[in-house]
């Protein structure tokens, strides 16, 4: 079957593409760290605000001091995404310009949601949000849910060429893929783990300081979430296993020991990391284990990302290698712009360190 794939820009890349491929890969895990915590602080904080009843109750006062803390998650996380967005067009830019404008106009509305939820975070910070009732975190949540679903189809798009004609000719929904579900369920479940452990370390910091038994809350609700989203993210990850073509899960299963190996190391260290949150009872005084819980739960973030790299190039194998890609390096412009990248990378690190070293001010 001839696939209505557009033409291979010829334009040779200014280095070699293995240098952009690890690049891609370092930005999309920056930026899935900052997006984990948006998403799923603003999902966790609503869900509380919307449970407890009464402005002085922990779930209203979580809220408020996530609704804080969102306007700079939020920043970085866009700021975070524009690396690995530029790098993906750059190497298999004829597959996401086409998922793009297969969908049109649900593409562009990701814009407006993202603009919707970053004013709704703000407005909730307001007088006029009060701070306490969490109806403006609660349309922030829903339309980072939206995006996420998005950015999911999207990116499904790209992987299966062979479904565009369907899909454009409105034969088949863009959502019929077996693996769209489990995909996004994976995206949004992680998020919850990611989010709920960075709220336990923080109440647990915090709680180590004062007698406030408000941070000893969050510290346990964060492990509470951390421990439920791993949990079921794990189930999810068998059921987008068996999703996959045949000869996916058989490269993963045996078929490719490189493959392999990462599938069954990424699953290993999320059973590890179930267990470590289970054994975690009192946040505020088993600090220790809660650090080790969440130094394997970024270590089984990178798996992922690498696994979720290596299942693109399993999708489109027949069709592009990266390797083949024409080249023509630049070296001058090649340094320039690894020094920007390492400055810039310098930058967020010292904006994150001045605002952790401000929250944990007086």
């Amino acid at each position: 079957m001839t696939l209505p794939l557009p033409a291979l820009d010829p334009t040779p890349l200014p280095a070699p593409a293995w240098l952009f491929h690890l690049l891609l890969l370092v930005t999309f895990l920056v930026h899935v760290l900052f997006m984990n915590v948006s998403l799923g602080g603003a999902v966790i904080a609503s869900v509380h605000g919307l449970l407890a009843r009464g402005s002085g109750t922990p779930g209203r006062r979580l809220v408020r001091w996530m609704a804080g803390m969102l306007p700079g998650s939020i920043s970085f996380t866009i700021t975070t995404g524009v690396a690995p967005l530029l790098f993906v067009q750059l190497l298999y830019g004829q597959f996401f310009y086409s998922a793009t404008v297969l969908v049109g106009w649900i593409w562009l509305t990701l814009l407006v949601l993202l603009v919707i939820a970053y004013y709704a975070v703000y407005l909730q910070q307001s007088e006029a949000g009060g701070g306490t009732a969490p109806a403006w975190l609660v349309v922030a949540a829903l339309a980072f849910l939206a995006v996420a679903g998005i950015q999911t189809l999207v990116n499904l798009l790209q992987l299966t060429p062979g479904r565009w004609t369907a899909v454009a000719t409105r034969a088949e929904s863009p959502l019929a893929d077996p693996t769209m579900l489990p995909r996004y369920l994976h995206f949004v479940l992680g998020a919850f783990a990611v989010a709920g452990v960075f709220l336990g370390h923080l109440g647990a910091e915090r709680a180590a300081k004062g007698p406030d038994a408000f941070y000893p809350w969050v510290a346990r609700v964060g492990i509470r979430w951390a421990l439920v989203a791993t949990a079921l993210q794990v189930a999810d990850g068998f059921w987008l296993f068996f999703s996959l073509p045949g000869p996916l899960q058989a490269r993963l299963m045996g078929g490719a020991i490189g493959e392999t190996a990462l599938f069954v190391t990424g699953m290993g260290l999320g059973l590890v990391v179930l267990i470590l949150l289970s054994r975690i009872q009192e946040p505020a005084r088993e600090r220790g284990l809660l650090r080790a819980a969440g130094g394997l739960l970024v270590l089984t973030l990178v798996g992922m990302v690498v696994l979720r790299d290596v299942i693109r190039g399993l999708y489109l194998a027949p069709l592009i290698r990266l390797r083949e890609l024409a080249t023509r390096t630049q070296v001058d412009l090649l340094l320039l712009f690894l020094a920007l990248f390492v400055l810039g990378l310098a930058t967020v690190a010292w904006m994150l360190w001045t605002v952790a070293r401000e929250r944990r001010s007086p």
